[in-house]
Parts: C-alpha cells; structure tokens; sequence
C-alpha cells in the first residue's frame, strides 16, 4: 500500500493497494486500516524484528529460487524490479510484462502489473499448450488456502482486464513440491467482491479524523495477528480471559460488556458452566478473585481438585521429557517437513541430582536412529523401574512419537504401549482441570513462577528454539563450528530446562495441600 501523487496537480494522491493488502484484508480489515493509519502518518510504527519472518523468507526465496531454477529450459523472461514506485515506473514494468506476454517466452517471472489502484507482482506465469497463460505462485504452505487463491485471482484479473488470454485454471507450488490446481471461476468473483470492498473501506477511513479504532463494527477483525493483539492488549478487550472464545465474546459484547475488568467486575454467575468459569478466570485475572495461594506475582485457585490425585506416586526410575523440532526442516529425498531434533530426558541420578540425556538428530536417517536410541532406553529404565512414568506438558510428545514410529517405519508397538500402558504421563491434562491461574496461558512458563527459584535466560521460547536452529544449521553447512556448537549449546540448555520445569511441576502439584 502506498500513495502516488495525482496526475492532475490539483487532485487528492492516488491510494494504490496490493495483492499482498486485499488478502490481509480477506483475513482482517481491522490490519489494513492499521496500515493505512501508518502510510498517513495517524499512528507512529515502530519497527519489528522477527526472527522467524526471516526464516520462513528465506525458505520461501529458497523455494521460490528452485521453482524458478526447474522452468529455466521453457524459456523464462524475468521482469526486472527498479526498485521505485513512481507512476512512471510501475507504468514501464507493467508494459514491459504485456510486451513479454505477447513474445515467445514460456515463463514470466515477476509479471508486474499496475492499473492506477493496484499493484502487484505474480511469482510465475507459464504459458501453455493452447497459448493461454496460467498464473503459478509458490507457496511454502502443505496445502492451498483460501488467502493463497486469493492471490492467484489477483494475478488471473489483471491479465483478464489487460486481454490476455487466462487459462481456466491457477496452480500452488507448495512447499512439499506437489502442485494445486484451482478453477479461476470458483475464485475470481469473492477476489473482485474482496478488492472492491476493501477498497471502499480504504477510501472511506481515509475521510476519518482519527486512527481506527478497536470495536468499530466497520471492519471485522481476525483476533489473532499483532496488531489484533496489541489492540486486546490495549483496550482491556475480552479476549485477554484464558478460555475465552470468539463466539463467548461476540455474545458478551451484544450484551453490553466489552473488558476483561468490566466482565470480572460484574456478577454474572449464574448463567451456564462455561460462563461461570470464564467469570471466575475474568476476576482471578484482575486480581478480584478467591485464590488459593499467590507465589511470584501469579495466583491459583482449584476447580476439580481430586484431579490431582491421579499423579503418579514418584517412582526413581520417572523420566522427565521433552521434544525441541523443526517444523520448517524438509527433507530433500521425501519433500516431507518437519524433523524431531532433539529428544531431551532429564532422570534422577545414581547418586542424587539429575541426569540430562540428549538424543540428537539433524537428518530422517538420524531421526529414525534417536527414536530407536530412545525406545531403547526406555524399555532398559523400566526394566529396571518398573513403576516409572515418562511426565511431559501438553499432547505433542505422544503426537510426536506417533508421527515418527509412522514416518520410519520401526517401534510403532513400543509407542503404542507406553501410551495404552500410561507410562507416558500427561501434567497438562491434570493442570487444566485442576487449576485456575492469573494468567490467560497455561503454558509450563507461565506456571513457572509457581515452582521455579530462577528466570529463564537464552533461549527462551519454542519459536525462538526454531530460529536458534535455523542459525544453527545456517552456521554448519558455512563450517563455522565454533558458532555452531555455541548454538546448540544453547539449544541443549533450553530443552534441559524444559524438563527440570516438568519435574519441578510435578512435585510441586504432588505438594498442594489439597492433593494429598
């Protein structure tokens, strides 16, 4: 999105939208005001760096380049970018793409398109057998979505409008390499209902005074991306009570209440369990509600206490586990994502302490290798404990487990009997219906302060373990060892917390006075 100056020197800027506006918009109207907001000057943007943006862009230019690579013998003409936006530029790469279209090319890369409002650019267009062109576009994604065709009909219309003749049909590159291919009669209307309708909402904001605000019934928003959660996080929004859903929220805003404080500070037991609970988490939250105890600035209380009691007794064998993967790994024989790296267990000592074991993989081979490593020495420490359990937060590793004795082939029956035997041991499922905490997640971070002595340091977070890792492999295939290692280094570190963090959770739900 972007402003260029009226050809009439008396007349108001042109706005010109893009492709890449009309599907954000398609997802969330309220993120394209935003930007606008900030193109006008109405809000001051601070930049954000976000390291997993410049890791799914470099895949996604890796993957655009390889695509690109596999067309070259079809004859590719490429669309040279020079980097301005005047009217006068925009207008030569356009005429530059039509010139293109009109030759003996096979491929156009980078077909840049403008037409006084819109501006875009598509990834391919391939001509075929009959002489139409069909609009490719990559895509890192596994399957075709909705906002993914949207881009395509963008593309199809401005070559439509130009008297190009479209084939009937668009196609996905994904990024498993296989190829989806779309009726551009099924996506062409809702794309110009879409860029019409945005359009109006963008000239029609451009007319307001003020920035735009949150709740204004004008503009739907999506709820989920950054500038959503700002705007929650700003306006005391509901959405900031843990269990709290789009519907439940929709229901309480028609009924006049539109905070989190406003909602806790309101008696509305009585109404149905659901609401009941996201009531009590509302006032725990804001610091109005019945806790049980408060330690480091996060207070609980119970709601199905006896749940506890379905802990297993502590056993010297119990092992404490957790997964760090990758789900932006690929690899380069199946075309398959996603690599388990990092098997991480953290078992009691022979002689007091703890023991961290890490079993590592950087490939399928080495994968299929760690889950066997680990199978095997699960069935050695239960032989040996025979009353262990293997205590982790959340369903991944059982998902993961599952997902890996498939994959390769091998220990599919070893899986399935730590689950059927409940030795693997889920803490999430005691906690979520045990307790309440004064904090929307219960993530195993956010209960940290309950049991934990110290903060985290380094790496941090699930996301920032997979850009960690992404520098990690960068480092490796650039033979910078020393780097390299100091990563993973850092990687081990974090996974090895992770399950201190499970074991001291453990214990420390075994200690409530009410689960003994």
């Amino acid at each position: 999105m972007f402003f260029l100056p009226a050809e009439d020197p008396y007349g108001e800027d042109d706005l010109v939208i893009s492709a890449t506006d009309i599907v954000t918009g398609y997802t969330c109207e309220y993120a394209v005001m935003r930007r606008l907001d900030a193109l006008t000057g109405r809000i001051e943007v601070e930049p954000v760096k976000d390291a997993m943006l410049r890791v799914v862009t470099d895949l996604g230019t890796r993957h655009e380049t390889e695509v690109l690579e596999s067309l070259r013998p079809r004859g590719v003409y490429e669309v040279q970018a020079s980097g301005r936006l005047s009217r006068t530029a925009l207008l030569a790469r356009h005429e530059d793409t039509l010139a293109a279209l009109a030759g003996d090319h096979g491929v156009i890369y980078q077909a840049s398109f403008f037409d006084g409002s819109f501006h875009g650019a598509a990834d391919f267009l391939v001509r075929e057998q009959d002489g139409s062109w069909a609009v490719h576009d990559t895509k890192l994604a596994r399957s075709a979505k909705a906002p993914a065709l949207m881009q395509l009909a963008a593309y199809a219309d401005q070559l439509e409008t130009a008297g190009v003749k479209v084939h009937p049909e668009a196609v996905l590159i994904l990024g498993s390499g296989q190829r989806s291919s779309h009726a551009l009669s099924d996506l062409l209307p809702g794309y110009r209902h879409a860029r019409m309708h945005l359009s109006a909402l963008l000239h029609d904001h451009l007319d307001d005074e003020d920035p735009a605000g949150w709740g204004d019934t004008r503009w739907t928003a999506c709820l989920t991306c950054a500038e959503c959660k700002a705007a929650i996080a700003a306006n005391d929004d509901l959405m900031l009570i843990g269990g709290m859903n789009r519907t439940r929220r929709a229901r309480l805003i028609a009924a006049g209440t539109d905070t989190m404080h406003g909602f806790a500070s309101t008696d509305f037991l009585g109404g149905d369990r659901i609401q009941d609970t996201l009531y009590e988490q509302a006032r725990l939250q804001c610091g109005m509600g019945n806790e049980a105890g408060t330690i480091n600035g996060v207070s609980f209380r119970f709601i199905v206490p006896h749940t506890l009691s379905r802990i297993p007794q502590a056993d010297p064998g119990d092992i404490f586990f957790d997964f760090e993967g990758d789900p932006l790994y690929q690899d380069p024989a199946t075309k398959e994502w996603g690599l388990e790296y990092l098997f991480g267990l953290l078992e009691h000592g022979p002689r007091g302490g703890t023991r961290f074991t890490a079993f590592t993989a950087h490939d399928y081979a080495a994968e299929k290798q760690a889950l066997i490593d680990f199978i095997t020495h699960v069935k050695q420490q239960v032989k040996e404990h025979p009353g262990l359990h293997i205590y982790h937060y959340a369903s991944y590793e059982v998902t993961a487990l599952r997902r890996l004795a498939a994959r390769h082939g091998v220990m599919s029956a070893e899986v399935e009997w730590l689950v059927e035997a409940g030795i693997l041991f889920d803490l999430y499922e005691i906690v979520k219906t045990s307790l309440m905490i004064s904090d929307r997640s219960l993530s195993i971070k956010k209960l940290e302060p309950l049991y934990m002595d110290g903060h985290r340091t380094g790496t941090a977070t699930a996301l920032d373990s997979i850009t960690q890792y992404a520098d990690y492999r960068a480092a490796d295939e650039n033979g910078d060892t020393g780097t390299a290692e100091s990563i993973f280094g850092d990687i081990l570190a974090y996974n090895e917390y992770d399950c201190l963090s499970t074991m001291k959770l453990r214990d420390w739900l075994q200690g409530l006075p009410i689960g003994q």
